[in-house]
């Protein structure tokens, strides 16, 4: 078969389609996600613990200890051979399995799979010596793609095989001996190459071809070294392998010099060790949770989602537009945590559906992240140095693993239980994402403090142009923003405080504690308003978040009532100071950046919030954990984006008290784009300039400017009334959002029932989120429909709070809350966008801050009326009929409003017959 080596049919289309071949076979093992069942049943009668402790650990040693050996012979063997070693290895082991018994024979069996994944290497590394360069994209992706199809068919197949026809793991077995055979058959007709990447290279016969394979070499005199070392190499009959050992010792210098690469490479060994054992045992922890003898047994289709999942996001990794030096570190902080949670979530929970899920968020979070290092790696080294640094991170993953077995594994360490093991491995994880968050920490802060360059912009004032532009500051209050919406325990708060942790009747909690934050929010929020703009929002930024944390420390360890009102006003701060998140961005970026920061820093809190909603539903229906600990995650949560918060760039401006539109008259201009006129635009900036010109600026002058901006705001009817029904409305939806989980309570108590807050406000805030992007796509005449789409959906309103009074189904009562949640969010954004358009941005700030005190002001009179135990002290039921015919009397008021403007406009006389018409249409 020599001849193949010279003539290569087809050039790179033959070598390729008899490797992809042999790809695909030799993964079309349906037997492979049942191997733990098949051990441990009828065929081998193997203990759990055999398997676990004695069986098992034997790959891990032996993929070690061939590794390295391995990967020099495959080089000086040109590959193919070891491919044809593999193929052997595979048979082997399948025989093994199939007709030998006991604990010796499939340590055997173990020893010879060990093989066959050290060999794999041959397998991804021989295509790149038998084609061109200029093919090599094509078939990488070929080869490895062929591979996750076999994986994926066989996984699919096995399952179908098991749960439908019945089939015992023995034939499965079978007939994955057959295609690794028919695998090994194919091997065998693979051209054989003439020449490898550091024994066998052809350099030195083609200096162009051995030029263009070093691309990323530092520079030609580097590229020419190497050539001249392998030259030597190449002209002896026997290569020296000293010198090849001292040629890849130069290269391994080389590769671990930058601390980028170290990072990425350290996450890599650290990753791939814990990825490999939690593959290596989880067939096992689900046989825990369900004995194969007890349940039907889907692991092959979960190998068969996860792969597809695993396949999908390293795709979406092709489409990501992101500065990896910048999030890498957090990334990899963020999803090595993820990782974590999905194995304390498969440790402690006894629901096999559960572990499965936790499988799936595993396998997926390590995909996505691999494929990032991978060619982050990649694309700062050559083809040779980056299969040697491949090769060295995978054998330091293998050292590590190695540890972790003698330790965790083995019955000569601890051999611990397979429940206690996923704990160890879930603490591992934790670790790996402490060390990189402390590290995205460190990444940050020394961009924060890297000194700006004093060639940015005229007249020095390009120096406040933040790092990378208008990028990290929003990056910085976005991750501030996840994390401090990233509250799990917020939809449990009343079943906590009336719970064994706190023992609050729920009057106590209706009538003495909740009202505290209505309170308070108003009390606080125009001072908090003034100061914001005063004080340059950052550090009100940071009074929130020590407000945060406030609140959560007086929820997990303060008792009583009157902790409670205190952690109420806590909140009322947490709320008040939301002013400064939302205004913040405004004052640090370029206004062509406002549209794509406020889409960013908006919808991260809709992520954030719905992921915590998420999380806590699943860990309190599916982990049975105790809203204390939801309460501790919040802590944690919220503390995390107080640090966040301390590197935010800090602003030179402000909207009122620091305006800078005195140095810059036409940037000046360009802000105020939306004012009626030029002569406005002046008197403001010289209004703004004699605040300005003082050091400290005058907040009465500016308290004028600003009565003469609110006197601007609402001297448009379209705008009151718009205004109107944003207080009215807001009013109803905070007093119904503070106490719809007292109502929830009442319809279904916690301890006579499973509770699905979580759950409930996860899908409220995926359909409002729908429900404000589908307004972007409405082609509507507002000025005509506006007040009747008020009206109907406000009408809505007051229906869904009519049903969640009246029922005494709890799915009932969710149901009506998602359609109140969803018609409110749909109303407020038409509203926002309806003010928005016809002001400028500091007087759409004003109008929002008015608007929010007013609705806050009639919030509270429905409190001390309604709630208040000063006050008339209402059940919650009827609290909910009132709120019901409070939205049906804003219905009420916007339909009589919407029939006086169509009216209007059907009475206008019209000027022609043209104008006739228009009205006709109209």
């Amino acid at each position: 078969m020599s001849f193949c080596g010279k003539t290569m049919p087809s050039g790179w289309l033959y070598p390729t389609l008899i490797l992809c071949i042999y790809g695909f076979f030799t993964f079309l093992r349906p037997s492979e996600p049942f191997l733990t069942p098949y051990l441990t049943g009828p065929e081998h009668n193997l203990t759990i613990e055999q398997v676990t402790n004695a069986v098992f650990p034997v790959w891990t040693y032996s993929y070690l200890a061939i590794l390295i050996p391995v990967f020099l012979l495959t080089d000086y063997l040109r590959y193919k051979p070891v491919i044809i070693l593999q193929g052997l290895s595979y048979i082997t082991t399948w025989v093994l399995l199939l007709f030998a018994r006991g604990v010796p024979a499939m340590q055997g069996m173990e020893f010879s799979y060990g093989m066959v994944t050290a060999t794999e290497i041959a397998y991804y590394s021989y295509i790149y010596s038998v084609v061109d360069s200029e093919h090599y994209q094509r078939v990488t992706s070929y080869c490895r793609s062929i591979t996750l199809i076999g994986y994926t068919i066989a996984a699919v197949l096995g399952q179908l095989l098991v749960s439908l026809a019945k089939i015992s793991y023995f034939y499965l077995n079978v007939i994955s001996l057959v295609a690794v055979s028919v695998a090994f058959l194919f091997s065998l007709f693979l051209p054989m190459p003439s020449k490898s990447m550091f024994f066998h290279t052809k350099a030195v016969e083609d200096p162009t071809q051995a030029s263009s394979s070093e691309t990323k070499l530092p520079n030609q005199q580097e590229i020419q070294s190497d050539m001249k070392a392998k030259t030597e190499i190449d002209n002896k009959e026997s290569p020296n392998f000293f010198r090849v050992v001292l040629l890849l010792c130069k290269d391994i210098k080389v590769c671990y010099s930058s601390k980028e690469l170290i990072y990425w490479s350290l996450w890599w060994a650290l990753a791939t060790a814990g990825y490999n054992q939690v593959i290596n045992y989880v067939q096992v922890l689900w046989e825990h949770v369900a004995p194969a003898q007890d349940a039907e047994v889907y692991n092959g289709g979960v190998e068969a989602v996860s792969t597809f999942l695993g396949a999908l996001v390293s795709l979406l990794v092709g489409y990501m537009k992101i500065n990896w030096k910048l999030t890498g570190e957090l990334a990899l902080a963020i999803f090595s945590a993820m990782d974590a949670g999905s194995l304390f979530l498969m440790n402690y929970t006894t629901n096999i559906w559960v572990c499965y899920t936790g499988y799936l968020i595993f396998k997926s979070s390590y995909v996505l992240l691999i494929t990032i290092a991978t060619f982050q790696i990649a694309i700062n080294l050559s083809m040779e140095r980056y299969a040697l640094m491949f090769g060295i991170n995978t054998f330091v993953a293998l050292a590590l693993q190695t540890i972790i077995t003698v330790i965790v594994v083995d019955q000569r360490g601890l051999a611990l239980g397979i429940e206690t093991q996923f704990l160890v491995y879930g603490s591992y994880f934790t670790v790996i994402a402490v060390i990189f968050f402390v590290r995205s920490l460190y990444v940050l802060i020394s961009l924060r403090c890297k000194p700006p360059p004093l060639s940015a912009g005229p007249g020095g004032r390009g120096a406040m142009k933040m790092t990378n532009g208008w990028l990290y500051p929003t990056f910085i209050l976005c991750i501030y923003g996840f994390f401090t919406f990233l509250r799990p325990s917020e939809p449990y708060l009343t079943p906590y405080l009336t719970g064994p942790e706190h023992n609050l009747t729920i009057e106590q909690a209706t009538n003495a504690v909740f009202p505290v934050w209505t309170y308070s929010y108003l009390a606080i929020l125009i001072p908090v308003f003034l100061l914001t703009d005063y004080l340059r929002y950052k550090p009100v930024i940071i009074l929130q978040g020590l407000s945060y944390i406030t609140t959560w420390i007086l929820l997990l360890f303060a008792r009583g009532v009157p902790a409670m009102q205190w952690m109420e006003f806590s909140y009322g701060m947490v709320t008040a100071t939301e002013i400064a998140y939302y205004s913040y961005i405004y004052s640090v970026v370029d206004s062509e950046h406002y549209q794509r920061v406020t889409s960013y820093c908006r919808s991260i809190t809709l992520i954030g919030y719905t992921t915590a909603a998420a999380l806590g539903q699943l860990l309190v229906s599916l982990a049975k954990i105790s809203y204390f600990y939801l309460n501790v995650i919040s802590l944690v949560a919220v503390s995390v984006a107080f640090l966040f918060s301390l590197f935010l760039p800090m602003p030179s401006k402000s909207m009122f008290f620091h305006t800078k539109a005195v140095e810059d008259p036409t940037q000046a201009s360009s802000s105020e784009t939306k004012l009626p006129n030029q002569q406005e635009i002046q008197s403001d900036v010289k209004a703004k300039t004699e605040i300005d010109n003082k050091e400290s600026p005058n907040f009465f002058k500016v308290v004028l400017l600003l009565c003469k901006d609110i006197k601007v705001c609402y001297s448009s009817k379209e705008l009151i009334y718009w205004s109107l029904w944003w207080a009215l409305a807001t009013a109803g939806y905070n007093q119904v959002i503070n106490y719809i989980q007292v109502l929830w309570e009442n319809v279904a108590p916690a301890q006579d029932a499973n509770i699905y807050y979580g759950g409930v406000e996860a899908v409220s805030t995926f359909f409002g989120a729908l429900a404000s992007l589908l307004v972007g796509y409405v082609r509507v005449n507002w000025k005509v429909t506006g007040e009747l789409a008020l009206a109907i959906f406000s009408a809505v309103d007051a229906g869904s709070l009519f049903l969640m009074n009246y029922t005494t189904n709890i799915w009932a009562c969710y149901a009506g809350y998602l359609i109140f949640k969803s018609c409110y969010v749909l109303l407020i954004t038409i509203a926002t966008f309806q003010i928005a358009i016809n002001l400028s941005m500091e007087r759409y700030a004003l109008m929002f801050g008015i608007n929010t005190f007013v609705a806050l002001a009639l919030q509270t009179i429905i409190t001390v009326i309604v709630v208040d135990q000063r006050g008339l002290a209402l059940g919650i039921r009827t609290q909910f009929l009132v709120y019901g015919s409070y939205f049906t009397v804003i219905s009420v008021i916007f339909f009589v409003r919407s029939l006086y403007i169509l009216i209007s406009l059907r009475c206008k006389a019209p000027v022609d017959n043209k104008d006739s018409e228009t009205n006709t249409q109209i």
